[in-house]
């Protein structure tokens, strides 16, 4: 049978679409995270300036603001199998380039390209696995691929931790080892059916400009409340999330009370824990709802990093802290992405989803260069404007409709 309905399986969790969409994720994870470690021993080895290190941190967030919008709507008019084996691609050879670089620009350029790719995963994965799953498990399934996003961080941490004794070359193996698993996907999703969801909207969506159907279609009066919400609160979110968790370990360096090597353990183990808290928010999604999990996740979240300031005299203090933190934000992170896959229409699904991505990239980018400043120059104030629009975010999702048990548009 031609078509990804027959990898469905109404009484099992996983299946072959779920799993190489998830291994994509897992690999995003693991590169926007990677350079949080990398940048250790980069700022010394190209001999950065806070702008620069700023700069090849958020490089890849620039990419994937770019790969999120356009790549996102190329996957409603050419089709999501398509779109999934180039962006892999393009993460290849990005990959490479990154990991033998020889100055700024050509690390930032390389990480830039890559970002990309990893901006395009976002509506195309999320999108093949909201049109494979069955609706009974549509809440979990989005959900692992999320988690599976937060497994690639601990696996970043981890091999960091594993290659930071080898010397200060070793952030060349950190951006590089990616590629290899990246590769085996690539090849793995050229035998993936296509969508059959889309493929029926195809035949409709001919029927219009495809211009008109792509804007008028997320911003007609039936939609254009959902997409406002649930973009703008992806880019509060993501203004927390990549603001304090690409910086953690930068965090953690500047109390001067910690090895880089027991740096990046202790990332690791918040990472895991943040990990167990996605486990549990995914076994009962379907149960509870896409919203109350949201609500908890920000409020959580706003009020852990209003107290960051206050612990950081000492590393166990500060480890609590932001324990704490990414316990909530692990929850936040489970359902920003649900509500665009759920609430678009099959037809502009990803392009939907592209531009709420999108939303969420600029917020990381903000996130990133205004906690690099406020985290380098020893100021406070950072925490508290964060936690003030996780707070704001926290009181926007009021206003989402809950999508659990929604049939698909």
């Amino acid at each position: 049978m031609p078509s990804s309905d027959k990898y469905k399986d109404k009484n099992g969790f996983f299946n072959r679409p779920l799993l190489l969409s998830s291994t994509g994720m897992f690999l995003d994870g693991y590169s926007l995270t990677i350079i949080a470690f990398a940048i250790i021993l980069i700022n010394p080895y190209f001999r950065l300036n806070a702008l620069e290190s700023g700069l090849i941190i958020a490089s890849i967030v620039f990419g994937s603001i770019i790969g999120a919008l356009s790549i996102g709507y190329f996957s409603d008019i050419f089709g999501r199998k398509s779109v999934y084996i180039l962006n892999m691609a393009i993460f290849v050879v990005s990959g490479i380039i990154s990991a033998f670089s020889v100055n700024f620009l050509m690390l930032f350029f390389s990480r830039f390209i890559l970002g990309v790719a990893v901006g395009a995963d976002y509506p195309v994965s999320n999108s093949y696995i909201a049109e494979t799953a069955p609706e009974t498990l549509r809440g979990k399934h989005l959900s692992f691929a999320g988690l599976s996003f937060g497994l690639g961080s601990i696996f970043s941490s981890l091999t960091a931790a594993a290659l930071f004794p080898f010397g200060p070359e070793m952030w060349r193996l950190m951006l590089g080892i990616g590629v290899i698993p990246a590769f085996i996907v690539m090849l793995l999703r050229i035998s993936m059916p296509e969508s059959e969801r889309w493929i029926n909207a195809k035949k409709l969506k001919n029927e219009f400009k495809k211009n008109k159907l792509y804007i008028e279609g997320m911003f007609s009066k039936a939609h254009i409340k959902n997409t406002v919400l649930y973009s703008f609160i992806w880019f509060l979110y993501d203004v927390g999330a990549y603001g304090i968790g690409l910086l953690i370990p930068l965090i953690f360096k500047k109390s001067g009370l910690i090895s880089n090597e027991d740096n990046a353990l202790i990332t690791s183990l918040i990472l895991l824990t943040g990990i167990a808290s996605s486990f549990a928010g995914l076994l009962e999604i379907d149960k509870i709802g896409r919203k109350k999990i949201q609500l908890a996740g920000f409020a959580g979240m706003g009020a852990a990093l209003f107290f960051i300031p206050f612990a950081n005299g000492t590393i166990s203090g500060l480890a609590i802290v932001v324990f704490i933190a990414e316990i909530f934000n692990s929850l936040a992170s489970l359902t920003v992405g649900i509500f665009p896959a759920e609430l678009s229409h099959t037809s502009f699904r990803s392009s939907a989803y592209g531009f709420s991505a999108m939303a969420g990239k600029i917020g990381a980018v903000c996130g990133v260069l205004i906690m690099t400043y406020f985290v380098k120059e020893n100021k406070d104030l950072g925490y508290y404007l964060v936690a003030t629009l996780m707070f704001a975010a926290f009181f926007l999702s009021f206003f989402l409709p809950e999508t659990k048990k929604k049939s698909l548009i």
